[in-house]
């Protein structure tokens, strides 16, 4: 069973706060295989979900979560929240209709700039390159329930830009999102997960009231809402059973291998070409 995160405050000899609903975040859902860690099956990901609604889980949506993480509406014991980081292509012919099949929706963290390109964001370990979601699917599937939210305009570690080009890679990307889709929104899913505190205040001066990191501990704030990565050695249903110890425990050392990564895209800066 999936087990809502809680702080550990009352160790602490303080009230412990209201514990988080379960939040998994995926990445790629492809056929195409990639010397790498993020990619899962289009199989093994319908496994995963059809796992979770054959348990009677039932997904949230953002403001649901939002009410959840304020204390206005308490979770229920099933409840949880999926989200996709990078809006890849895969994701409008494999995840999105293996989810509207079972009727989950899942929150999906968009880089604009590169919004119908190739990730030349990332290093393409073996070579192989991923196309992004285009407008045109990201508006379709807006339209059939799925919520798209921020994952800034070029997808740096924000923590490692000075404070004016921070708060501008989050307003331009939510400003963005907000003209194609005609709607607010509402979240941000920091890239690599990395959000200290004056990332989280440059996110709420912009305008979001959720910011998605992984890993992190729970203390309380929206801007810094812990999710759980699944990777292909996850079991179904993900991060759960007898092997969630070890999976999250993985999961923790690809999370800080992603450092590597970061770090070669911050000093080999590529443009969003097609």
């Amino acid at each position: 069973m999936l087990e809502p995160l809680r702080d550990d405050g009352m160790a602490r000899g303080r009230r412990p706060r209201r514990p988080v609903p379960p939040i998994l975040v995926y990445h790629k859902i492809d056929c195409r295989n990639e010397i790498g860690l993020t990619r899962l099956s289009p199989r093994q990901f319908a496994r995963h979900i059809e796992s979770l609604a054959t348990a009677g889980w039932r997904t949230l949506t953002l403001n649901e979560l939002a009410a959840s993480l304020a204390g206005t509406r308490p979770a229920g014991p099933r409840e949880f929240a999926i989200t996709f980081d990078d809006a890849y292509r895969g994701l409008r012919d494999y995840a999105f209709p293996a989810l509207a099949g079972v009727g989950f929706t899942a929150a999906c963290a968009v880089i604009t700039d590169y919004a119908g390109r190739l990730n030349r964001w990332d290093v393409a370990i073996g070579g192989r390159r991923f196309a992004h979601l285009a407008w045109r699917d990201i508006g379709r599937w807006h339209g059939r329930g799925i919520e798209f939210i921020s994952h800034t305009a070029t997808h740096p570690r924000l923590s490692w830009l000075d404070a004016g080009h921070a708060a501008s890679e989050l307003t331009r990307s939510r400003t963005t999102l907000e003209m194609v889709l005609g709607a607010p929104v509402l979240a941000v899913a920091y890239p690599y997960g990395a959000a200290g505190p004056r990332e989280r205040e440059l996110a709420r001066a912009a305008g979001y009231r959720i910011g998605f990191a992984v890993l992190s501990r729970w203390r309380g704030d929206a801007l810094a809402v812990p999710r759980t990565p699944v990777y292909p050695w996850s079991a179904a249903p993900p991060v759960v059973g007898r092997w969630g110890v070890l999976e999250r425990s993985a999961a923790h050392i690809v999370t800080r291998g992603s450092f590597v990564g970061a770090m070669w895209r911050h000093t080999h800066p590529a443009g969003p070409r097609v």
